[in-house]
């Protein structure tokens, strides 16, 4: 992982919101459609891409990426630029499970993030679902660090929880 966060040799592993933020926009770059390398200086992030959906584009300005870890919550927010609205930031909301209330792989979320109406209508979706399949990633790439499977993503003030455990496996309909 490209953190550089020492993992502890358990099934539970903890990732600082100043930590999560580096980790997502590093997800959310994401790869070129040609299978070309992103290429950013030796050392550096990468700071901004396109994305391009239907013939529309944005830009991504993957330095803004900013986390708030509360309670049972996850708030992202990520600024996005176009001709149209200018550079603005979406907030993407994700409810979840707690440590004593633990929801496995599961959050809930508002339709659209927050943030300017045309922005969020028209990237909101894809924002919200690149944010998501970045924060499993992340749980992915802890479990495998343990040879495990992902159980579970949690939030706890200002630490996201990542739980792993024994892959699970369904024998005649009943998960075993």
């Amino acid at each position: 992982m490209a953190t550089g966060i020492t993992l502890p040799p358990s099934g539970i592993d903890r990732l600082p919101e100043q930590a999560l933020g580096p980790a997502l926009a590093a997800r959310l770059a994401g790869k070129p459609a040609d299978g070309s390398v992103l290429l950013a200086q030796p050392g550096a992030p990468l700071q901004n891409v396109i994305w391009v959906d239907g013939g529309d584009e944005v830009l991504v300005h993957l330095d803004s990426v900013r986390v708030r870890v509360l309670n049972g919550s996850i708030l992202i927010s990520i600024d996005l630029e176009t001709d149209q609205t200018g550079r603005t930031p979406l907030v993407v909301v994700f409810a979840t499970g707690t440590l004593n209330d633990p929801a496995g792989l599961v959050a809930v979320t508002d339709e659209l993030p927050r943030g300017n109406a045309a922005l969020a209508g028209r990237w909101g979706p894809i924002v919200r679902d690149a944010v998501w399949s970045a924060l499993q990633a992340i749980a992915a790439d802890f479990a495998a660090t343990h040879k495990l499977a992902p159980r579970g993503i949690s939030a706890t003030q200002g630490v996201l929880v990542f739980q792993a455990g024994e892959p699970l496996t369904v024998v005649g309909g009943v998960i075993a």
